[in-house]
Formats: structure tokens, C-alpha cells, sequence
């Protein structure tokens, strides 16, 4: 099972509170085992109980830290490469005016239908995701393919090359972004190590309370909230699922306004 793949496919709401029932949960069993022993007449001495659990709380917390700041980078670099991305589509459709009629009105019209099914991406469900990503490199070779016929046409190399190179610039910049959106995700190897984790040190903070008595009401389901919460930030960050939380579109929606002016 891809736990990654699963984790972020949930919504928001339902992986919070999923997150919360298990933290509950394994404190719970630990806080029963603990218990249990003590009404048996085993009695852990505190000091080495503490210290253990202080150990997985904080090794807890640096693997939160240590996703989160994963999670942030890539989510800087979603939103860098979607500026470049609209700006690489803008300088290419502005540039076709520099290239003759026949395959300007061609690579235009393609551009037109790139940007669009660019923003059915983002609003589209997981599994016509790869889909959208194939049509949006097919359009890349039909556009591609009339700027190499350009070579055929009488007409200056320095104005052929400059157009050459923001379709190139075009090409390279979806590729990037193609990587870091889909590919680039949290590996489930380390969602399941950080669930993990949390699962042993919620157990160990239960089977402390367990062995001493010393539970109060609010400790545990504050705990599990408090984490909950920053999972399902790590999730949303790491996702683009349109209830997380989102790249902006106004680069790729100023550049559509634009084409719809009459420019020669």
C-alpha cells in the first residue's frame, strides 16, 4: 500500500481527525498495559520511565521538524516554478509575433489550450492528473515541431533563434515543475517511520500516566490535537489537492488575460 499516496489523498478534516483517534488510541493501550502491570505489582522506577519517554518525544519532534522543513522547500520551489512557468508561456506566446503567419496562429492556439488545461490540473482529481500532464506534453511537440519548421522559412536566424529559445525555456520549466509537483513527494518509507513513531512515543506517554497514576484529562487529547495539526499541514504542503493548501494561479491567470488582448 503506498501510505504516502494515501495520506495525501485524504481531506483535510478526515486525516486530522483519523490522526487523532490513533495518537488517542495507542496512549491508550499504553496507559492499560501500565496499569495493568501495577495491578500486578510491577512498578517501573520513574526516572528511567521519563527520561525513555522525554528521548521519543523529542526524536518525535525532530522528525516533524525535519519533514515540515522538506515539505516547506519543495512547496517554495512549487509556487517559484509556477511564476516561471507563466512567464516562460507569456514570453513564448509575445515572441510568436516575431516568426511568420502560418505558424504563429498555429503555436498561439496552442497556447491557448496549454494554459487552460494547466488550470484543470490543479483543480483536477488525483487520478486524471497524469492524464492532463500527457496532453499538456503533446501540445509541447506541436508546438515545438512548428518552431523547427521554422528552419525552412525566409526569415532572419537571430529573431529564429530567439523565438527557438523561449520555447526551449517553455519545455524545460514544465519539465522541472512536472518533477517537483509529482514526483518529489514525502517517500512512504518516511511517512511510515513518522507514524511509527508517533505510535510508540504516544504509547509510552500512556504507559507512563498507566504506571504512576498520574493522568489528567486534557494532556492527551491536547497532545494528539496538537500533532494532528501539524501533519495535516505537512499533508497539504506536500499535496496538490485543492483542499490543501494551494500554489497561487494569478501568474497563469494574468498571462490568459493577456492573450486575450489583440496582440500582432
Amino acid at each position: 500500500m503506498d501510505v504516502a499516496k494515501l495520506i495525501t489523498s485524504l481531506p483535510s478534516w478526515v486525516l486530522f481527525g483519523l490522526i487523532v483517534a490513533f495518537c488517542i488510541l495507542c496512549a491508550e493501550a499504553g496507559a492499560w498495559l501500565g496499569q495493568y502491570r501495577v495491578n500486578k505489582g510491577i512498578k517501573e522506577p520513574e526516572a528511567p520511565v521519563g527520561t525513555a519517554v522525554g528521548a521519543m518525544l523529542g526524536l518525535l519532534a525532530f522528525m516533524l521538524a525535519f519533514t515540515f522543513s522538506f515539505t516547506a522547500d519543495r512547496f517554495g520551489s512549487r509556487k517559484e516554478l509556477a511564476i516561471r512557468h507563466a512567464n516562460a508561456i507569456s514570453t513564448c506566446y509575445v515572441r510568436a509575433s516575431m516568426i511568420p503567419e502560418k505558424q504563429k496562429m498555429v503555436i498561439r492556439e496552442n497556447l491557448k489550450k496549454y494554459i487552460a488545461i494547466s488550470f484543470s490540473i490543479t483543480n483536477a482529481p488525483p487520478e486524471k492528473v497524469a492524464g492532463l500532464v500527457a496532453q499538456l506534453e503533446k501540445l509541447q511537440l506541436v508546438i515545438w515541431r512548428q518552431t523547427a519548421s521554422l528552419k525552412n522559412e525566409d526569415m532572419d536566424s537571430e529573431l529564429r533563434t530567439y523565438f527557438c529559445a523561449s520555447v526551449n525555456d517553455l519545455m524545460e520549466v514544465a519539465r522541472e515543475r512536472k518533477t517537483v509537483s509529482l514526483v518529489f513527494n514525502i517517500p512512504s518509507m518516511l511517512w511510515t517511520s513518522l507514524l511509527f513513531l508517533t505510535a510508540v512515543s504516544m504509547f509510552a506517554i500512556g504507559y507512563q500516566t498507566g504506571n504512576y497514576g498520574k493522568r489528567r484529562i486534557l494532556d492527551l487529547p491536547l497532545l494528539a490535537t496538537g500533532f494532528a495539526l501539524v501533519v495535516v499541514l505537512i499533508a497539504d504542503m506536500d499535496s496538490s489537492r485543492t483542499n490543501g493548501l494551494r500554489v497561487s494561479l494569478q501568474p497563469l491567470k494574468d498571462v490568459q488575460k493577456m492573450m486575450q488582448e489583440d496582440i500582432p
